[in-house]
């Protein structure tokens, strides 16, 4: 779909860098796209993952560090949008450490945060001008996995909604086990329900998940350790897994996976290779939700930590090699093919592309 995009990069950054970075893609002559950049925001430390709200007017990010005005746990923050800035509305603790990803909930005025390396889910209140609201639940995971030098205790990595939205589905890289939370809109809390948790083969480190456009009860998680994709079945209070297909051509080694996102038309499945340096595709079927594997494309940078995809472009952000990447997707067979055009971004590490409103 060729039409204009905002397109939003999170990165490590000390908080007097700039560590927001605002860019348009856009399409120049011949309708070529173009990736141009906007604005580069500083005042908040290592906002290595972002979240925009659903109207455009705010954006959210982490704070991936260890401490927090002097206590343990990092921090997220709050951003008002404009045409060619940023203004920062407050931060919040999150009493978690190396937060790592986030997820405003505006229907019920909540902000969940991922803490990777406590092993730990924060939830917020969200003020009615876009701000953080107090710290009003903490959950605390516990257990370890078989690889004692990633699975030595929890490491929480991503928060996503449940097929009806009435709860969170938290992934654990650190125990094998994506648990459920029942999200309890009146008092502000996150309630544990361990028979809805999905657990994964030891060893294989969930990282993070999309799901189905319209089978919403089948799920894509992406493993970091054991570079796969499993596809769950969960519904009717039993999960199952259905498939696992790996990223990885035989014989790679020393890889983790990294991303996995949908195309806009849900008809293909891309997930990013660390170590290997490339977007792996796969195709989804219509009727059974299966995935078939139609093609691999090198980054072109090193460690492809995020990618979006914006219509018919891919970006790609390459933490090591301090570049985002653009690449030209085929909407109709899902082919990825290199513009070998790059712009520099100091260790990008997360991307949002939303539509020209």
């Amino acid at each position: 779909m060729k039409q204009n995009y905002i397109v939003y990069a999170g990165s490590y950054a000390a908080a007097e860098e700039a560590g927001i970075h605002g860019y348009r893609l856009i399409r120049g002559e011949g309708g070529e796209p173009r990736l141009t950049e906007v604005f580069a925001a500083a005042g908040v430390s290592n906002p290595s993952y972002l979240a925009v709200s659903s109207d455009g007017r705010f954006l959210y990010s982490v704070m991936e560090d260890m401490t927090y005005e002097g206590r343990s746990g990092g921090g997220v923050a709050a951003f008002r949008i404009h045409s060619d800035s940023l203004t920062l509305l407050n931060t919040r603790g999150t009493e978690g450490t190396l937060p790592c990803h986030l997820l405003p909930d505006e229907k019920r005025g909540f902000l969940y945060a991922a803490n990777y390396m406590s092993g730990s889910v924060s939830m917020f209140r969200l003020n009615a001008d876009g701000s953080i609201g107090e710290l009003c639940d903490l959950k605390q995971h516990s257990g370890h996995g078989p690889n004692e030098e990633r699975q030595e205790g929890p490491h929480v990595h991503y928060t996503g909604y449940s097929a009806d939205e009435e709860g969170l589905w938290c992934v654990d890289l650190g125990i094998d086990r994506i648990k459920y939370y029942r999200i309890d809109e009146k008092n502000g809390k996150l309630e544990p329900d361990e028979k809805r948790d999905i657990v994964f083969p030891g060893g294989t480190g969930p990282r993070h998940f999309v799901l189905n456009g319209e089978k919403r009860e089948l799920m894509y998680v992406v493993s970091e350790l054991s570079s796969e994709v499993f596809v769950i079945q969960c519904s009717g209070g039993e999960n199952r897994i259905l498939q696992r297909v790996s990223t990885l051509p035989e014989q790679a080694e020393n890889n983790t996976c990294a991303a996995i996102h949908l195309s806009g038309d849900r008809r293909f499945l891309c997930a990013s290779n660390r170590g290997h340096d490339s977007i792996a595709v796969f195709a989804v079927d219509a009727g059974t939700g299966l995935l078939a594997f139609t093609g691999r494309t090198g980054t072109r940078g090193k460690t492809p930590r995020d990618f979006c995809l914006c219509g018919d472009v891919i970006l790609s952000a390459n933490q090591d090699s301090d570049t985002i990447t653009m690449f030209r997707f085929d909407e109709e067979n899902g082919k990825i093919d290199d513009m070998d055009e790059e712009i520099r971004c100091g260790s990008p590490v997360c991307l949002i592309g939303a539509a020209e409103r």
